[in-house]
């Protein structure tokens, strides 16, 4: 990935991650595949030249303990990806079974990674996810934690073998893929994506009037998605997987 990378956090900490034995490299986001569709949440739509060039949400870090560690619930918020299928721009948080995250940033059809730098925060802390691209093929992805000030952020530059639309603003609960896999879900209950924003140079708008997907696995509907009049967006797990 040709890239260039700026972090700027208020207190350096450890990177939290998933269980050493289940490794992030392999990891990457997926919308569908043999009939499957692995995303549940919203997506603002709009025509070619559209230009949605920010979006941003926010989520209440879910506490999560005693399941497999390999089980997972992977929020996030992006630029593209439904219709335009060339590249998404995104970032999100994944939290596992055990009670461990990953903090991760991502430039697709490149894999998802780390940040370099760590961000400090717990169940309960309120994280917010943002993503702006400055070009097609150009741009930022940040998180902030409103609960304690710090935040993080990395710029993609010259990202020509992918490049975006800016038709598609999304938020988004994923059974995302390892190893060419769905990661089997944990039962989450409800997670709410909210003060859900997608800008564009002439106009913003929140989630609301958003399409409504879900995650659908071997012909079973996983998720209940639905979103608020003022954006905020709601799924529920409802299994089975």
């Amino acid at each position: 990935m040709r890239q260039s990378i700026a972090f700027a956090i208020a207190a350096i900490a450890g990177v939290f991650a998933a269980p050493a034995t289940y490794s992030h490299a392999r990891g990457n986001s997926t919308i569908q595949g043999q009939g499957d569709f692995f995303w549940g949440g919203a997506v603002q739509e709009g025509p070619q030249g559209t230009g949605w060039n920010f979006v941003q949400g926010s989520v209440v870090v879910p506490s999560f303990s005693g399941g497999d560690p390999r089980q997972s619930a992977n929020m996030w918020v992006g630029i593209d990806g439904r219709y335009c299928s060339s590249a998404i721009l995104q970032t999100g948080l994944v939290v596992y079974g055990d009670g461990s995250f990953w903090l991760w940033t991502e430039w697709w059809k490149n894999v998802m990674q780390d940040y370099q730098s760590g961000l400090t925060f717990a169940p309960g802390d309120t994280l917010r996810f943002t993503v702006h691209s400055t070009s097609y093929t150009s741009g930022t992805t940040t998180v902030e934690n409103l609960s304690n000030g710090e935040w993080v952020s990395q710029t993609y530059t010259s990202e020509t073998d992918y490049p975006l639309c800016e038709t598609d603003a999304e938020w988004i609960l994923e059974d995302w893929t390892q190893n060419g896999q769905p990661v089997p879900l944990y039962n989450w209950g409800t997670i709410s994506i909210f003060d859900t924003v997608a800008r564009n140079p002439n106009r913003q708008v929140t989630a609301a009037g958003a399409d409504i997907v879900n995650i659908n696995i071997n012909g079973y509907t996983l998720t209940e998605s639905n979103v608020q009049s003022d954006g905020t967006i709601s799924v529920t797990y409802i299994g089975p997987n």
